[in-house]
């Protein structure tokens, strides 16, 4: 649990963090997330789809290819991993 908290801490960005959050955490449904949001629940799942995306792919690394990944992610971005801006 400590590599998947970490894992958002770095990459996700603060709407997806707080969707897994919500989601897995609270126990609250699509549908509630997307009320409190004003939003459709389809852009709900899509959000929390993206954010699982991105957690499953850096559970998939070894702790070297994380750091390297993290790494290069970082200079492509030019600045912190979480770039709320994408």
């Amino acid at each position: 649990m400590e590599l998947v908290r970490k894992i958002m801490d770095r990459e996700l960005t603060l709407l997806q963090r707080d969707t897994v959050e919500k989601y897995y955490l609270l126990d609250m449904t699509l549908a509630q997330i997307a009320e409190e949001r004003g939003v459709n629940v389809t852009t709900v799942w899509r959000t929390l789809l993206g954010a699982m995306r991105k957690i499953r792919r850096f559970l998939l690394l070894d702790e070297s290819e994380y750091e390297e990944t993290v790494n290069s992610v970082r200079k492509k971005r030019g600045k912190g991993c979480n770039n709320p801006g994408k």
